[in-house]
């Protein structure tokens, strides 16, 4: 890899590209990241390496170990569902909000980012549907209009994305589907809050079941 850019933050750098390396699959679950390789791999001195791995460590892709070191996260079944029982409850709350304040720009950019997961789904592009996905969760949580609320849901953006890229490898045919993320955009559009919260909910738990149980879920939603 060239060596990361002077002209932009150095730790804002690194971070991205440590942050892909992750969700690329170049380094595995429980995998050890040594700030000597990173520094020297990058062209930068171990200190943005340090503030990548705190970045990192904040959003839950990575975890430090006293006397040991930083290493990879990995997700257990339990990890899975205390992240999607989690989401169930934060975005249920902001879908209830947006569904009643929702302007016709909302519903302009929802419809805008429901184009960009189609396309990427029939590209079969599985990071762009990944990234295109929590493009659509996010901007709920954004038009929400609880900074509280967004900033607790953007601590589990990043965990959510790295367990997608692992099931991607391990069942591809278990995909997020425009049908489901449309019926949320309908419901927010139609100002329903309740329809909003039940079908985001039911979205949440079967995406929560496909993760935990990929083998027996190739006809479920994934996010």
């Amino acid at each position: 890899m060239e060596p990361v850019g002077l002209t932009t933050d150095l730790g804002e750098a690194v971070t991205a590209a440590v942050r892909e390396m992750i969700l690329a699959g170049e380094v595995s679950p429980g995998e050890r990241l040594v700030e000597t390789e990173l520094s020297a791999k990058f062209g930068t001195s171990r200190g943005p390496v340090r503030d990548a791995f705190k970045s990192l460590e904040e959003a839950g892709l990575v975890t430090a170990i006293p006397r040991r070191g930083t290493f990879v996260a990995e997700m257990t079944d339990a990890d899975i569902d205390e992240i999607y029982t989690l989401r169930i409850s934060l975005e249920r709350l902001a879908v209830e909000r947006v569904a009643t304040q929702a302007t016709a720009g909302d519903l302009a950019a929802f419809e805008a980012v429901l184009d960009e997961l189609a396309s990427a789904q029939a590209a079969d592009d599985r990071r762009a549907s990944a990234e295109a996905d929590m493009r659509f969760h996010r901007l709920i949580m954004e038009r929400a209009g609880h900074r509280r609320l967004r900033d607790a849901w953007e601590r589990l953006a990043g965990q959510t994305l790295l367990l997608m890229s692992r099931l991607a490898d391990i069942a591809p045919e278990v995909q997020a589907a425009a049908g489901d993320h449309r019926a949320i955009a309908d419901a927010i559009a139609s100002g329903d809050a309740a329809t909003a919260q039940a079908v985001i909910e039911e979205h949440l738990a079967a995406a929560n079941l496909a993760m935990r149980s990929p083998a027996a879920a190739s006809d479920t939603s994934l996010n």
